[in-house]
């Protein structure tokens, strides 16, 4: 019951501290996820502003870079002939071909450019010069479309060809070349190739792991990391519907989610007011809850130490309120099972200490006045088993010293038992039973008891009964009952062939096995009216010849190791009436 209720006790402080405590880590929790999301979103936020500003300036440099390019062309298809040096003589005057000077003009240009793909000329006198060779150019392309892209004096124009059944992949970069030489007017055309364009983005500006969209001011597909979805207009996307009022609302900036193919998808989302395009990157749900998994462990770790330190408070707390009352309780416990030695340490509040003071007085009174009922009660038991075995030594004074003898040799081999078997019978009661065993001889006629000679069969059966008549008197003494079986069967045989009851194996109770080998050893070894003693070696072989048939094969190994240790040797006189010598005397 005291269990039950220290339970209840430890549970309770366990709660009042744990509750609170959990409810503060998973509020701080649920702060740290928001602040992680708006990490999130302040990232993508300073990604999108940094993509913003690096186009604008890219599309800027390429423009200033074709200006350039521009007046080296003009220049390049205008100019005189240049001085070259000669293989032999020197320097010479050469017109070097126009097509080639124009071709290197345009691949440096392209090689200081990352994301330029091809570079056309297309003069007014009907010649295209190309950096790669594409035939769908020609003098007249009326098929251009424009594209602008930043706001005043940083506004870049560009032109799209939409000649073609496939998206666009590529925006130009124009300037128109004047001249009085019809030779050199023209338009120059620089392309930014969208997929290069992405690929720089991807690689030198956003995060590999994040997805992102660039929209021009007219929703055309500049950048996005699905190739195939670039140049198209974004009413091609395959989820348009689910977000169309996102593209089409305000230029406000935010972040949103969407479930796409089953996935959670967050989406932030920025008009620019410099360039005009609008900017959307995102990250599943999947790329957020990696960077949570941190958080998550140093949360659940946390919560851990704190589980911890709230266990261990509360039972320090149970345990100092409940331990003394606990402890009350399990000496009172032992006091209702005779334990009156039993005493409480002091420790508690005031008022536990005084009444475990008070316990210990009460125990301390009450351990004198049992030890003192027990002394006298152990002492009225010995006068009584003496009385009886001196009643039945004034009748057979053999029957005396053997008692003593057989209660000496049972003693010794119950020291030799393992401690388990010891638990199984205590050694006081194996001595009260070997004093008592033959105890039953008194009601035994005395021309059979006193008989010199052999027993006749009818004799026999009648100074059999003496184990019956002694547990019979064994069973009436209140303290000694339990051990009248013992003393019953110590003449049983291990084969079943003994007597009364012809118990067999380990039917026959523990006192009856040992007392049945100490009680033959001694007969054995005394000497009788009608033969001589053995010596013990003799009775030593005799009673290791008849185990598994009289006795008990563990009791006899027993016997045989405490043999051997010298511990048993013969005790009586040669007269038959010896007793145990002082130093062997029986307790």
């Amino acid at each position: 019951m005291y269990l039950k209720w220290r339970d209840r006790l430890f549970s309770t402080f366990l709660l009042l501290i744990l509750g609170p405590t959990i409810f503060i880590c998973f509020l701080f929790y649920d702060q740290a996820k928001e602040a992680v999301f708006e990490l999130y979103k302040t990232n993508m936020d300073a990604d999108i502003g940094l993509v913003d500003e690096r186009l604008l300036s890219l599309f800027q440099s390429i423009q200033k870079d074709t200006d350039e390019l521009a007046i080296r062309l003009t220049v390049r298809m205008t100019g005189e002939p240049s001085f070259v040096e000669g293989n032999k003589n020197g320097i010479r005057r050469e017109w070097p071909s126009q097509e080639q000077a124009v071709q290197n003009l345009f691949e440096r240009f392209s090689h200081k450019q990352n994301v330029v793909g091809n570079i056309v000329f297309l003069g007014e006198d009907g010649r295209v010069f190309s950096l790669r060779e594409d035939k769908s150019w020609s003098a007249d392309n009326q098929f251009m479309e424009r594209e602008h892209w930043g706001t005043g004096e940083s506004r870049v124009d560009f032109l799209t060809k939409r000649e073609r059944e496939e998206y666009p992949k590529s925006f130009f970069l124009e300037k128109r070349l004047e001249s009085s030489n019809p030779r050199s007017t023209g338009l120059l055309l620089v392309e930014i190739d969208l997929d290069k364009l992405t690929d720089w983005v991807r690689t030198y500006v956003v995060p590999k792991e994040y997805g992102m969209m660039v929209l021009s001011p007219s929703r055309t597909i500049m950048i996005h990391t699905d190739k195939a979805m670039i140049g198209s207009h974004v009413s091609g996307l395959p989820h348009y519907e689910l977000m169309r009022n996102q593209w089409e609302q305000s230029n406000e900036k935010g972040l949103f989610s969407l479930l796409i193919q089953g996935k959670d998808i967050y989406v932030y989302r920025e008009v620019s007011e410099k360039s005009g395009g609008a900017y959307f990157e995102w990250l599943p749900r999947e790329g957020i809850n990696e960077r949570l998994q941190r958080l998550n462990l140093i949360f659940f770790f946390t919560l851990f130490i704190v589980v911890l330190f709230a266990c261990y408070v509360a039972h320090r707390l149970s345990k100092w309120i409940g331990e003394p009352i606990y402890s009350l309780v399990s000496a009172t416990d032992s006091l209702l099972k005779g334990d009156f030695s039993i005493r409480v340490p002091i420790q508690g509040m005031k008022e536990i200490t005084l009444l475990e003071n008070k316990f210990n007085t009460m125990a301390e009174q009450m351990h004198s006045l049992i030890t003192r009922e027990r002394v006298y009660s152990q002492q009225s038991l010995d006068q009584i088993v003496r009385s009886f075995y001196l009643a039945v030594e004034m009748k057979d004074p053999y029957t005396a010293g053997h008692t003593e003898r057989v209660t000496h040799y049972a003693l010794i081999i119950y020291d030799y038992l393992q401690q388990q078997e010891q638990l199984a019978v205590s050694r006081n009661d194996l001595r009260y039973a070997g004093l008592m065993h033959d105890i039953g001889k008194v009601a035994i006629p005395d021309h059979v008891l006193l008989k010199t000679g052999k027993l006749s069969p009818d004799e026999y059966e009648c100074m059999k009964t003496h184990s019956i008549i002694s547990g019979k008197i064994v069973e009436q003494i209140e303290n000694l009952s339990h051990i009248s079986p013992g003393v019953r069967h110590h003449h049983e045989r291990w084969d079943g062939k003994g007597y009364p009851d012809q118990l067999k194996g380990e039917e026959i109770p523990l006192i009856g096995r040992i007392l049945a080998v100490a009680d033959t050893f001694d007969a054995m070894t005394s000497t009788r009216s009608y033969r001589k003693a053995m010596s013990a070696n003799e009775a030593y072989e005799e009673i290791l010849r008849c185990q598994e048939t009289q006795f008990d094969p563990s009791i006899v190994s027993i016997f045989k190791k405490a043999f051997e240790d010298g511990a048993i040797q013969i005790t009586q006189s040669a007269d038959c009436k010896g007793r145990v010598s002082k130093d062997r005397e029986i307790s």
